[in-house]
C-alpha cells in the first residue's frame, strides 16, 4: 500500500498550471479540517442515541474500507496537489478507533506535508470541533482561513492559492466584517467505481466544499460552527463562478441523504478523465 503523498503519489502529477507555486507565507493561518468516522454526538443527519451505537455505524469494517478509499485517492490526494502548500490539514477521529484503522490512517495522514490525526474522545460535536480545531491557531497571528474537507470530497488544485488571492483583494472588506466567506460554487458529483469515476458537472452555492471561512484569530468558532448552507446569511460571501473547484463524493453512503444523486451519475469519457487529473490530480 502506498501511504506517501510526498514520494509516489506526487511523481505522476501533471506540472501546476497558471501561476507558478506559492511560496511559503504568513499573512494566513489555513487550515484544512477533516472528520473522520468521529463518533461524538450531534452534527450529523444521521444521529444515534449513544456514542457505542455510533462508533458501530461508523466503524463497520465495509463502510471503513470504502472510507479509507476516498480519504486516500479523493481528499488527500487533492490536498497534497495544491499550488499553495502553506497550510496545515487536521483530520479529527476518535480516541477509541481501534486497529487496523488506526495505523492505516496515521500512515496516510503522515505522507501529507502539514498533516495531524487528533486522537479525540467522543463529545458534543460543537464542543469537539472548537477544542481540536482552536490549539493550532496562535491568537495572536493573521487571519485564519478555514475550510472543511471531508473524507470523500476534494478541492481543486489551485483552491488555498485562488482563495489566498481573492482574500488579498477584499481584505479591507474583511477587516471591516472580521468574517467572511469565499465560495466556489462549480464542481463534480464524483462516485467511484470499480470501472472507473461516474461524474455530473453541476454548480450548488455554499454546498461546503472548496468553500474558505475567514475569521479573526481569536473567533473561538470555527468553520464546521457555521451551518454551510446557511453562511449566506450569517456573514458575507464571495462567490467565484469561473472554474470548477470541488468534488462532492456521492456513493449512496452518504450522511447527507444524497443518494438519489448516485443515479444521475454517468461515467467519465476520456476528456473528463482528463480533466479529473489536470483540475484535481485524480489517478
Amino acid at each position: 500500500r502506498r501511504t506517501s503523498f510526498g514520494g509516489a503519489f506526487r511523481r505522476d502529477l501533471p506540472a501546476p498550471a497558471g501561476r507558478a507555486t506559492v511560496a511559503a507565507m504568513s499573512d494566513l493561518q489555513i487550515l484544512a479540517i477533516t472528520r473522520f468516522a468521529y463518533p461524538g454526538l450531534g452534527g450529523f443527519q444521521t444521529e444515534h442515541d449513544t456514542v457505542e451505537a455510533r462508533q458501530a455505524y461508523l466503524w463497520h469494517p465495509d463502510r471503513m474500507e470504502t472510507r479509507f478509499r476516498t480519504l486516500e485517492h479523493v481528499c488527500l490526494r487533492t490536498l497534497a496537489a495544491q499550488t499553495d502548500g502553506d497550510f496545515r490539514t487536521i483530520v479529527m477521529t476518535g480516541d477509541a478507533l481501534p486497529e487496523p484503522w488506526r495505523s492505516r490512517l496515521v500512515s496516510l495522514v503522515s505522507g501529507l506535508k502539514g498533516g495531524h490525526v487528533v486522537f479525540h474522545p467522543a463529545e458534543q460535536y460543537r464542543e469537539a470541533i472548537r477544542n481540536v480545531v482552536l490549539p493550532f491557531i496562535d491568537p495572536d497571528g493573521p487571519p485564519t482561513m478555514q475550510f472543511r474537507h471531508d473524507d470523500d470530497d476534494g478541492v481543486g488544485r489551485r483552491f488555498v492559492a485562488r482563495s489566498r488571492e481573492t482574500f488579498a483583494d477584499v481584505r479591507p472588506f474583511w477587516e471591516r466584517h472580521k468574517r467572511l466567506t469565499i465560495d466556489f460554487n462549480q464542481g463534480y458529483l464524483l462516485g467511484l467505481t470499480p470501472d472507473g469515476p461516474r461524474t455530473e458537472a453541476t454548480f450548488n452555492p455554499h454546498l461546503g466544499v472548496a468553500q474558505a471561512v475567514f475569521l479573526a484569530p481569536t473567533n473561538t468558532r470555527t468553520a464546521l460552527h457555521f451551518p454551510h448552507h446557511r453562511i449566506g446569511t450569517l456573514m458575507p460571501s464571495i462567490t467565484l463562478p469561473d472554474a470548477p473547484m470541488w468534488l462532492r463524493g456521492v456513493d449512496g453512503m452518504n450522511d447527507s441523504g444524497v443518494r438519489a444523486q448516485v443515479e444521475r451519475l454517468i461515467p467519465a469519457d476520456e476528456e473528463r478523465r482528463a480533466e479529473l487529473r489536470r483540475r484535481f490530480a485524480l489517478d
